[in-house]
């Protein structure tokens, strides 16, 4: 294969060099000068050297692979005894706890008040109370709650849970049915069961979640 050869004048007479080329004045910068753009289409249409293709098809093909079986991420946490997670997209952030101030005639068991998050008043949720969980917030734990942080479409709100386990991949045929001998809410708002480090956890419905507890607002 023959070698390409691109007339590099701006590395000797242009900006890259000693600026001596008459017609820099004219175009002030070498990349606005025709033969700064002949040597670009020059460099980008040349042959691409021996096995060079074959080598790219096999390093992409690699990567593919690598990711096969992790189609989906999730963001795990507990409530009380209870594993649950609910898709990573939605997740904003894990903040500390923050002090949660109640509405005026609309606080509940189900929505808790306002929390202040980097400025903003997101509305708080129990989920302990949707899903019928008994928390261990509040109570003496080893652990200390934190406060997930949640947007779908423009609706934002927070959580606390008593432990984050962290973001965990998944491949959705692994996602097996939820046991109909789970007691409480849990099953009705899930899409099936996730099996991380021996531990069974609940894969919420973002739909379904949200759903309900947009429902409390009304």
């Amino acid at each position: 294969m023959s070698k390409t050869l691109i007339q590099d004048c701006w590395n000797r007479i242009g900006v890259q060099g000693d600026k001596s080329c008459p017609e820099l004045p004219q175009h002030i910068h070498c990349r606005n000068c025709p033969v700064f753009e002949r040597g670009a289409h020059t460099l980008l249409d040349r042959p691409s050297p021996k096995g060079y293709v074959e080598e790219w098809t096999q390093i992409l093909a690699r990567a593919k692979e690598a990711e096969v079986g992790f189609t989906d991420s999730a963001m795990v946490f507990r409530i009380g005894a209870e594993w649950l997670a609910i898709g990573a997209r939605i997740c904003v952030e894990i903040v500390s706890m923050r002090p949660v101030r109640r509405v005026p005639h609309r606080s509940s068991r189900m929505l808790m008040g306002l929390a202040s998050v980097r400025g903003e008043l997101l509305l708080c949720f129990s989920l302990a109370h949707l899903l019928g969980l008994e928390s261990s917030t509040g109570h003496e734990s080893p652990m200390r709650p934190r406060l997930v942080v949640a947007r779908k479409d423009r609706f934002g709100m927070a959580f606390p849970v008593d432990e984050v386990m962290g973001l965990h991949r998944y491949h959705r045929d692994s996602v097996c049915a939820t046991p109909a001998t789970v007691a409480h809410a849990v099953p009705q708002f899930t899409r099936g069961m996730l099996t991380v480090d021996g531990r069974k956890i609940g894969l919420l419905d973002d739909e379904l979640v949200f759903h309900a507890l947009a429902k409390v607002l009304a």
